[in-house]
C-alpha cells in the first residue's frame, strides 16, 4: 500500500525523479526529500490510499448452463461402439487449413456447420445450403427434437411407394466379425433381386450414374458434361418424388436451407473434393452410394443396389453379417463384411429394399439435424441411429459419410 501511495504522491506533484541503474544497483535521488514527506502525511491516506485500499471486485459468478432434452439427445451417444463406426471416412491427418492447400477434414461436433450462406466448388450448386449452424442466411435453424426426427423419418418410410423389399431375397448366411479372416458365406448375400426392381425412374437414374467413378480416392475424378446430365437426370427423378417433396418443407421449415432442396442436394452430395493428397478424387455421392478403397481397405459403400451390381459382376466377394434388423416386406438393414476391388470393408452398413429418394432424404436430414452424432429415426416402428459425418473442403461442409448405425 505504502509503494501505492508513494507513487501516486510523486504523480501528484510531479516530483523531479532522477534514476540511474548500473549493472549492480539502483539507486533513486529525489528532490525535494521534505516536500515528499509532508505530502505522504497530509494527502497519502486522503488520495491515494483510497485507491489502495479499494477492495477488488469478485468476478461475476459462472452460470451452469441447463441443457434441454434436445441438446442433451444430440450429445447422447456421440461416438458408438467401434463396432459400429465406419472409419473408412477419416481424413488424413496432420494440419486441418483445408482452405490453404486444398485438403479435407472431418467435422463431428455436433454444433459445427457452415455460418451463411455459400456457393459450391465444382459442380455448380447454388448458395443457401449449408451445415447445422446458421446454413440460411440471415436465419438461424430451429432445433429438431428425437421425437420430431422419428417421426418424419417414419412417415418418410411410408411414403417410400418404390421401395422393392418384397422383390429382394437376401441370404445371410453365417455370421462374422471385423477381426475375422475365415470367410462365413460361401454364397452370395443377395439370393434373388427381380428384375422389376430395378424399373422405376429413380433406379434406372441411379444406374447410370454408378460407372462414373475411380474407386480409388488417389485418383482424379473427371467430370464430364454427360455427368453431370446424368447427375440432374437422377436429381430431377427424386424431387419428383412425395418423399422429396416432404423433406423440402421440412429442412426449409427448419431454417436448414432456402430454395430448391435439388441445388442443396447437388451441392452437399456431387461436389467434387479431397480425402488424399489433394486429389480431387471424391464425393459424398461417391463415398455413399459407389464406395471407395483408401489405405488399403474399402471405405464408404453403403447402397444395396450397388453392392447386388458388383456382386452379380463378380467383383465383390461377401463374407458374412454381424446383425440384421428386419423392416417388413419394405426392406431391411445389414451389417456385414465384404471385399471388392482387392480390399477388405471389415464391417460396414445399408438399408436394403429402400429407394435412392428415401436413403438420401434420411441421410440429407441427419446431416443437418445431427450432424457427427447418432440421428434417432424410426422406421416400421424400430427405433434406431444413422450417423453421417460432414466433409470440410476449402470452407464448406458436405456429406462425408452416412450409413444407418446398427
Amino acid at each position: 500500500m505504502y509503494y501505492r501511495i508513494l507513487f501516486c504522491i510523486l504523480n501528484e506533484y510531479k516530483l523531479y525523479i532522477v534514476i540511474h541503474i548500473t549493472k549492480f544497483q539502483l539507486i533513486v535521488a529525489m528532490q525535494p526529500l521534505p516536500w515528499l514527506l509532508l505530502a505522504a502525511a497530509v494527502v497519502g491516506l486522503e488520495g491515494c490510499a483510497r485507491q489502495a485500499d479499494v477492495s477488488t471486485p469478485a468476478p461475476p459468478p459462472v452460470v451452469e448452463e441447463v441443457l434441454t432434452a434436445d441438446v442433451a439427445g444430440r450429445q447422447e451417444n456421440a461416438w458408438s461402439s467401434g463396432a459400429r463406426i465406419d472409419w473408412g471416412h477419416v481424413a488424413p491427418g496432420g494440419s486441418n487449413s483445408a482452405s490453404n492447400r486444398g485438403t479435407t477434414s472431418i467435422t463431428t461436433s455436433g454444433s459445427s456447420g457452415n455460418s451463411g450462406s455459400r456457393g459450391t466448388s465444382g459442380s455448380g450448386g447454388t448458395s443457401g445450403s449449408g451445415g447445422n449452424s446458421g446454413s440460411v442466411s440471415g436465419i438461424t435453424p430451429q432445433p429438431v427434437s428425437r421425437s420430431e426426427l422419428r417421426d418424419l423419418s417414419e412417415e418418410l418410410f411410408r411414403l417410400d411407394v418404390n421401395a422393392v423389399g418384397s422383390l429382394v431375397t437376401l441370404a445371410p448366411q453365417g455370421r462374422t466379425s471385423s477381426a475375422s479372416d475365415v470367410d462365413n458365406a460361401p454364397n452370395k448375400l443377395f439370393a434373388s433381386v427381380s428384375p422389376r426392381a430395378f424399373s422405376g425412374p429413380t433406379y434406372e437414374r441411379l444406374l447410370a450414374l454408378l460407372d462414373h467413378y475411380e474407386a480409388t480416392v488417389t485418383v482424379a475424378e473427371r467430370d464430364t458434361p454427360q455427368e453431370r446430365q446424368e447427375q440432374n437426370a437422377f436429381l430431377d427423378a427424386i424431387m419428383s418424388t412425395s418423399i422429396m417433396a416432404r423433406t423440402q418443407d421440412f429442412l426449409r421449415a427448419k431454417g436448414f436451407i432456402s430454395g430448391s432442396l435439388k441445388d442443396t442436394l447437388r451441392e452437399i452430395w456431387f461436389t467434387p473434393y479431397s480425402r488424399s493428397r489433394r486429389t480431387v478424387g471424391s464425393s459424398g455421392f461417391e463415398h455413399v452410394f459407389v464406395g471407395e478403397t483408401k489405405s488399403g481397405e474399402v471405405s464408404g459403400f453403403h447402397n444395396w443396389i450397388n453392392f447386388y451390381r458388383q456382386e452379380q459382376l463378380g467383383k465383390l466377394d461377401y463374407f458374412g453379417h454381424m446383425r440384421t434388423v428386419d423392416l417388413g416386406e419394405q426392406a431391411d438393414i445389414i451389417l456385414l463384411k465384404f471385399k471388392w476391388e482387392d480390399e477388405t470393408k471389415p464391417f460396414g452398413s445399408m438399408f436394403v429394399g429402400t429407394s435412392p429418394e428415401l436413403d438420401m432424404a434420411l441421410f440429407t436430414v441427419c446431416f443437418y439435424a445431427r450432424p457427427g452424432l447418432n440421428c434417432p429415426i424410426e422406421l416400421a416402428g424400430n427405433r434406431l441411429n444413422i450417423k453421417t459425418y460432414q466433409q470440410t473442403y476449402r470452407g464448406h461442409q458436405y456429406i462425408g459419410t452416412a450409413f444407418p448405425n446398427i
